[in-house]
């Protein structure tokens, strides 16, 4: 079962509702919840959510936000918004991820107990400064037209399908990280440990903090997005070269 749950604030059309359903579906997302709705889950929700209908009839509906709070409590809570924070523009949604991973198998993301709330606002506006003060990452999806703005559905489709990808999961419904299948073919996390050790083995300094070599090389192998079976070469062939020189 998916570790995703979709967090709707607020929404206003009960078609949308519908379609995101329908969205998750596709992606593999059962959980929905909804915070503060301004509309009932109508014969029109169901017409949207087409043969989804069990994620609205499953829906969490929560009055407040510090109701959502304290039933759902921990995990990672991942805000999608297209306007600017209090303090700066939202980043954006991959590279948030490739940062995510770049922290390595430590961080809560990557905790299979811990589940990924992805929280998106009303259609009109969507959510307000306070509601992405609850989250611990704002983002926004890319768009490539002239039109920046997303159709909600549209936005938790894409913002699924890329957190699944982070996550390990893959197309078809098969979660790797979930089966028992031979070690080769278990997901492989980015090796930032095995590269720390490879660079303290070969006498780099890694406490500056003008130019740091750990970094910048995890950016470099992060920015072309290395398959499961790369990232493992990568960590044998660190593994091997630590022992080389230890040795």
């Amino acid at each position: 079962m998916s570790r995703i749950r979709v967090v709707l604030f607020r929404s206003i059309y009960p078609r949308n509702v519908g379609m995101c359903a329908r969205s998750m579906a596709n992606m593999g997302v059962e959980k929905l919840i909804l915070v503060g709705p301004q509309t009932e889950l109508t014969d029109e929700a169901k017409q949207g959510a087409a043969h989804a209908q069990a994620i609205l009839k499953n829906a969490r509906i929560y009055k407040t936000n510090t109701e959502f709070l304290a039933n759902e409590g921990e995990g990672v809570r991942i805000a999608l918004s297209g306007k600017d924070g209090r303090l700066k523009a939202p980043d954006w949604l991959d590279q948030t991820l490739q940062s995510i991973a770049a922290d390595g198998p430590g961080h809560s993301f990557f905790n299979r107990e811990a589940p990924v709330y992805l929280i998106f606002g009303p259609e009109d506006d969507g959510l307000s400064f306070e509601e992405m003060d609850l989250c611990h990452h704002v983002c926004r999806l890319p768009t490539f037209g002239e039109i920046t703005s997303l159709n909600l559905s549209h936005a938790v489709l894409l913002t699924c399908y890329l957190v699944q990808t982070a996550l390990g999961v893959k197309a078809g419904g098969v979660d790797k990280a979930a089966t028992n299948v031979d070690p080769k073919e278990q997901p492989a996390y980015y090796p930032s440990e095995t590269i720390r050790q490879w660079l303290e083995t070969l006498g780099f300094d890694l406490s500056a903090r003008r130019v740091n070599i750990e970094k910048t090389l995890n950016r470099i192998f992060l920015s072309r997005c290395p398959t499961p079976e790369e990232l493992r070469t990568i960590d044998s062939v660190l593994q091997q070269t630590i022992r080389k020189l230890r040795g």
